[in-house]
């Protein structure tokens, strides 16, 4: 028995226009139901809940300045059923609103809701509305009406468009500081924010929801070079591409300067990878830095407010603003913070906490132990005893657990001899570059691109580096913890001949052995905190692995 109904009425000029019955007025008079206008020529959505449709339509057809005249939409389906209460229908319109926009690069549809950032819902028959309504929705009335295209829920679930919705529900300490900005967004604010802990959600759905209630206001949106194409493409889709164009740093400040712009505000997500000027790094990231100058100043600079979503162990560079750098530079910033871990996988035993706090102290890179270790004997967790344990762990979670992103990947200890951006250029095929890993027999070639790795064609026979993978989740990591870390008297020390980033150590007459370790033991724990399902290390080193295994107690 089919637990939900729907009615697909015909609008011409915001009148319904479909012959009514007495039943079909009841429902749309005094039944809770989720709705979707519709206009498919046109690519315009908008999808709502309501206990009076018929009253709320009215309240559309009056509005004064909406994104779309709703006379425009051609067609609304309402959905309704005897189990839909008020929770019930807000649920569903976030499930409708987050997966509909996954796919929003194939349907190509605008998604033209406002922003509410309510909290995470919970109810007695969640479950019963998920299998019995959304998920036969899902696959039979949208797609049948070419609303969707993908009928693979668990593919779309994946997708960074997904996972970064601005219409994501907020915990409660995401909701309390998007709430705190957008009382006093004129002010400067720096959250301290683990890996994990949302700083990507509250980035989209902070700079969406000030857009959306404030139409002047003037935002500046900064993340890294690899994220650039996905945060922009969800901008586009809740049709905000024309005031939310998300750029790096340096490309925002030399676009302020250039058209000489003053933001109201601006919003950084990933802060710990602003830059300072450093002779080493690309002339691209440093020209629009003089000796001495960091991009916070000059962000500074060209706005009233400052948002930076910073984690002081994910700067991975010397030309990265360091955490000492960081706490100079903010001086005179509110202080925010937020600690829940959504990454990473949790029982009623430990949680995703327990496992960073443990990955911080087991490297060496927090003194603080009061973490449960029992998160490293549970099967999120394992030590693979060779190379060819990490690959074959890989490759049996993604034999084992359909339409999921699993990944090998290595700190920055082999040359990128492949290179194949460079090499197919000049006539080589992908199949005839060299390898830049043999071990146990095995060959893999690092990473072949930076932008998108993940979900490249190649990807899942490649080794990622940091360089490709911070930012992104995976929901089975195996990691190659290499030869450029190593034990002296007892403590983690970097081995500068065998870390190949040529642009991530520190220059010769400043060389300190302490801050390359810093930077590679940070490299460390952000492969270590990719795993939303599950993690495995392989250590090349077999000191480095007893030592961890010491402290984490093993």
């Amino acid at each position: 028995m089919v637990k939900y109904r729907t009615l697909n009425l015909d609008l011409k000029n915001g009148l319904i226009t479909n012959e009514l019955t007495k039943d079909n007025k009841n429902v749309l008079e005094v039944k809770p139901v989720t709705y979707i206008y519709y206009n498919l020529k046109k690519k315009k959505v908008y999808i709502g809940e309501t206990n009076n449709f018929m009253s709320r339509h009215a309240q559309h057809l009056g509005e004064k300045e909406p994104k779309l005249d709703y006379r425009e939409y051609s067609n609304c389906l309402v959905v309704y059923s005897v189990l839909f209460n008020k929770s019930v229908i807000l649920d569903l319109e976030s499930l409708l609103i987050n997966y509909m926009m996954a796919e929003s690069k194939t349907t190509k549809f605008t998604f033209l809701n406002g922003n509410t950032g309510q909290s995470e819902l919970q109810y007695v028959n969640k479950e019963e509305i998920l299998t019995e309504v959304f998920y036969p929705l899902w696959t039979n009335e949208l797609f049948g009406l070419g609303l969707i295209k993908n009928k693979d829920l668990n593919a779309l679930r994946e997708s960074l468009l997904f996972k970064y919705s601005p219409f994501k529900n907020l915990s409660a300490k995401q909701r309390e500081i998007k709430e705190i900005v957008e009382q006093n967004y004129h002010e400067n604010y720096i959250v301290d924010a683990p890996a994990g802990s949302g700083k990507s959600v509250l980035f989209t759905n902070l700079a969406f929801s000030l857009a959306e209630k404030n139409p002047n206001l003037k935002i500046g949106v900064v993340t890294t070079g690899n994220l650039i194409a996905q945060f922009n493409l969800i901008f586009k889709s809740v049709g905000l591409s024309d005031r939310l164009k998300v750029l790096t740093g340096s490309q925002l400040i030399t676009h302020a300067q250039k058209n000489d712009v003053t933001y109201d505000l601006i919003i950084v997500d990933e802060a710990h990878k602003l830059k300072k000027y450093y002779t080493k790094g690309h002339p691209n990231a440093r020209r629009h830095l003089k000796e001495g100058e960091e991009e916070i100043m000059h962000l500074k600079a060209i706005s009233k407010g400052m948002v930076l979503l910073y984690d002081p162990f994910q700067g991975i560079k010397p030309q990265n603003i360091s955490p000492s750098e960081m706490i100079e530079l903010t001086d005179g910033f509110a202080k925010l913070e937020m600690t829940q871990q959504f990454r990473i996988g949790a029982n009623s035993d430990f949680s995703g906490e327990d496992f960073l706090n443990g990955i911080l102290y087991g490297i060496q890179l927090s003194k603080k132990n009061n973490f449960n270790r029992d998160v490293f004997k549970s099967d999120y967790f394992s030590i693979s005893n060779s190379f060819e344990k990490l690959v074959e762990y890989v490759e049996n979670k993604t034999h084992s657990y359909d339409n999921t992103t699993n990944r090998v990947i290595a700190g920055y200890c082999r040359e990128w001899k492949s290179n194949p951006g460079k090499k197919c250029n000049k006539g080589k095929n992908y199949d005839e570059l060299e390898y830049d890993w043999n071990i146990d027999g095995i060959q893999k070639r690092w990473n072949s691109t930076y932008e998108d790795w993940i979900k490249r064609e190649n990807s899942e026979v490649e080794i990622g580096s940091i360089h490709a993978i911070q930012g992104y989740d995976l929901n089975y990591a195996g990691v190659i913890i290499g030869n450029d870390i190593s034990v002296r008297d007892g403590r983690l020390v970097a081995v500068p001949e065998n870390y190949k980033d040529v642009g991530g150590t520190p220059l010769k007459e400043e060389f300190d052995i302490n801050e390359l370790t810093n930077y590679i033991l940070n490299i460390y724990y952000v492969l270590l905190s990719r795993g939303m399902d599950g993690c495995s290390i392989w250590f090349e080193d077999k000191e480095v692995e007893a030592l961890f295994k010491e402290r984490i107690g093993l």
